[in-house]
């Protein structure tokens, strides 16, 4: 099975949306009689695709991949098992990495806020430390600036669901009891004013082991999704992703706006959109390939995991100028997302070029061993 350069398209998309989320793109501000807070709204509900967009392409690539080793391997559990914990353990580098980050990041906006004694200072450590670290934290992950990890750990403990049942052959029930967690775990999110869930279910049970699922079974039973795709036409997925969408802001409209639902992290329509989606990327598979926006969006996870930094960063940089009032400027708003998005790109983009070049120069200053066996780059690739 070849690339499917479309998915990367869509992800620049997707990672675009979560920025908006965050930054709350047009809040506070009026557009002529218009309230910013109302196109807002709109704006944020729409945007609520991308996260489970994400889920759902990890679970389908993750799937393809143990799909593809089956097919390679004689004895392929072997090598299932490596890819699996290579991969798992490549997410928890990433959250350990970005959470000291951030941890450090907060820390440092705290003791800038905070009285310069030893007692004030020993006691901000202490209790932002004690709130930060706390059972809940490997699960449903910690507030303050790091408040975005929580997609890495619902992700890592998804992907190990994943596998556990895809290995006892039980896909297709672990979809099945994934989506009736997700519908209930609607009534921890917009639906509260009918009943309310007593916990978060923005979580890996509630929310991204349905759409994990759902990837793993767009890619288990990939043959017969791609004919199904090749019988609709391309029209009727334009007409079907205007319609879903427009239900998903109506339905965000009249579950939180009419009825005071407490959260709209995801949605019920959210469910049909992504389908579609998905069959229209797997139809049509090779859109933005070689593009600049191809390119940013393989960058995705760069980019939400550094954005909030350069979010909150700019941020401080203008009240501590005196441009305070200019945050609430519709002109400002406007321009806020995009260059939040751009500097999250270039950073994390940087920060890969700068790794890059220090293993270079690491390995450059490793000495030369004869007897050493150099491995051929096929070997390093694998």
């Amino acid at each position: 099975m070849g690339r499917n350069y479309s998915i990367d398209y869509f992800k620049f998309y997707a990672i675009f949306a979560v920025v908006c989320i965050h930054t709350g793109t047009l809040s506070d501000t009026k557009l002529g009689n218009i309230a910013g807070d109302d196109i807002d709204f709109v704006i944020d509900t729409l945007a609520r695709f991308a996260v489970p967009f994400f889920f759902v392409v990890s679970g389908y690539l993750f799937i393809s991949k143990l799909k593809s080793i089956q097919q390679q391997h004689d004895k392929p559990f072997v090598y299932q098992w490596a890819y699996f914990k290579k991969y798992t353990w490549k997410l928890v580098k990433l959250w350990l990495a970005w959470f000291f980050f951030y941890y450090l990041f907060s820390l440092g906006i705290k003791f800038i806020d905070t009285p310069k004694t030893i007692p004030a200072l020993q006691e901000m450590f202490w209790n932002y430390t004690k709130d930060v670290f706390t059972l809940d934290l490997f699960y449903y992950g910690a507030g303050f600036t790091q408040y975005h990890l929580w997609f890495l750990l619902a992700l890592i403990w998804s992907v190990s669901l994943l596998f556990l049942f895809t290995k006892c052959r039980l896909l297709r029930i672990l979809f099945l009891i994934s989506l009736g967690l997700n519908l209930v775990g609607l009534f921890g999110q917009s639906y509260t004013s009918f009943f309310e869930v007593p916990i978060n279910t923005r979580d890996t049970l509630f929310f991204a082991l349905f759409y994990i699922s759902l990837g793993g079974i767009f890619a288990q039973y990939v043959e017969k999704w791609k004919k199904l795709s090749d019988r609709i036409p391309v029209f009727i997925y334009v007409g079907l992703l205007l319609l879903f969408a427009i239900t998903q802001v109506g339905e965000g409209f009249i579950t939180l706006r009419l009825m005071d639902g407490e959260e709209g992290n995801y949605y019920l329509s959210t469910i049909p959109f992504l389908v579609t989606l998905f069959l229209f990327i797997l139809r049509y598979d090779q859109i933005g390939k070689g593009s600049l926006i191809s390119k940013i969006g393989s960058n995705a996870v760069g980019i939400y995991v550094s954005h909030v930094f350069v979010m909150e960063s700019v941020r401080m940089l203008m009240k501590s100028y005196g441009y305070q009032d200019m945050l609430e400027t519709l002109e400002w708003n406007l321009l806020f997302t995009p260059l939040v998005f751009i500097l999250a790109y270039l950073m994390y983009s940087g920060l890969q070029k700068g790794k890059l070049v220090l293993k270079n120069r690491i390995s450059m200053n490793v000495p030369a061993c004869k007897d050493r066996k150099v491995p051929n780059t096929q070997e390093i690739r694998s």
